[in-house]
């Protein structure tokens, strides 16, 4: 989970924001949903994907990203991580129960590709299942410590930053990056240009679709705004991979646990100690959708 900071929309000008049509059909019917100013997160009426609209451009956006601060509490750009590395405990769990679920499936093996890899925790509980890793990363400080941690080839950048030979895997995987992304459709083509015959590709995101959202509605933990610029359901991303050319998709279960004090804190309650940390799993946060290239 990540959080902007009031100071943070506050400084936002509205020379650095745009407005777009939808992300994947292109268009600019829509209708509001909620107003978090200066931005707007609406629905588009032809697909009904739910998107930001007003955003940030893109190139104001990935300087952020770029900061080794976003991965910390103690940056100012109020688009930071709130303290990565605090939640590495709930993560591995995560990670742990997730990789089950692949080898359930029968798809955790040979080489896999991590977009977005973070500080590397993924990568490094995966390097007992997969005979090649490697991973992308837009901070350095954060791709160091996952190329030390986990012994896999990290590039730092974005996917363009991959060399163009290094393709044929059998697996890629993104979690909590596709609501990063501003072209969805052209980076999903990205990666299957990568994939090897037959290989696929996995997408876990936040759920729009989920009881969460229903009942939470704009205190969805997940706007995290201005990052998160497209908001996903398990039909809209399904209708991306099918517009991109996947098939034989199939939903494989993501549960998640957070930190209890990551989980308090978005309910205004905060305190201090071990306690903190303390793994807890919240149901139907995630939806995780592996695609077969054809």
């Amino acid at each position: 989970m990540s959080s902007l900071t009031n100071t943070g929309i506050d400084a936002i000008e509205k020379s650095v924001l745009e407005i777009t049509p939808c992300p994947i059909c292109k268009s600019p019917d829509m209708s509001v949903l909620h107003t978090f100013e200066p931005f707007k997160v609406v629905s588009c009426r032809n697909c009904r994907l739910i998107y930001l609209n007003p955003r940030l451009k893109e190139s104001d956006m990935m300087k952020a990203y770029q900061a080794n601060e976003y991965f910390s509490d103690s940056g100012n750009s109020g688009y930071q991580y709130v303290d990565y590395t605090s939640q590495e405990e709930s993560m591995r769990l995560t990670f742990r129960r997730f990789l089950a679920e692949l080898k359930k499936h029968d798809i955790a093996s040979g080489r896999l590709l991590e977009l977005g890899c973070g500080y590397g925790y993924f990568l490094d509980e995966a390097k007992h299942f997969f005979s090649y890793l490697a991973g992308t990363e837009l901070s350095q400080e954060a791709g160091d410590y996952a190329r030390k941690i986990s012994g896999a080839d990290i590039y730092i950048g974005d996917l363009s930053s991959l060399p163009n030979e290094l393709c044929g895997f059998n697996l890629i995987v993104t979690i909590n990056v596709i609501e990063h992304i501003y072209n969805p459709a052209e980076f999903i083509l990205s990666l299957k240009k990568r994939l090897k015959e037959g290989g696929r590709i996995i997408i876990a995101t936040p759920d729009i679709g989920s009881i969460w959202y229903k009942i939470m509605q704009r205190r969805w933990s997940s706007f995290k705004i201005p990052e998160h610029v497209v908001y996903y359901s398990k039909s809209t991303l399904t209708s991306l991979l099918l517009r991109t050319g996947f098939h034989n998709i199939m939903g494989i279960p993501f549960h998640h646990a957070f930190p209890l004090g990551l989980i308090t804190s978005k309910l205004g309650i905060h305190f201090n100690g071990a306690i903190c940390r303390k793994p807890v799993w919240l149901p139907w946060t995630m939806t995780a959708i592996s695609a077969q290239a054809k």
